[in-house]
């Protein structure tokens, strides 16, 4: 998947169109991968991508887990 294609899918999930990738949205795209986490789960899956752990997913860090994934 090329770096646009990453995009769109970003872009695609970011459904407040901020910017960031958030908890909930983030909850909801482990949710389409057909990953059934618990919450506990989920923030330890949130914790991983956001690198720089300021609480939002950029898409800089959304790119690096998406293209490792």
């Amino acid at each position: 998947m090329d770096r646009q294609e990453v995009r769109e899918t970003f872009d695609h999930f970011d459904e407040d169109d901020n910017g960031y990738i958030d908890r909930e949205e983030f909850a909801e795209i482990m949710q389409a991968l057909g990953t059934d986490m618990s919450e506990a789960e989920l923030n330890i899956g949130f914790d991983s991508v956001d690198t720089n752990h300021n609480g939002e997913i950029d898409f800089d860090e959304f790119y690096a887990w998406w293209s490792h994934r």
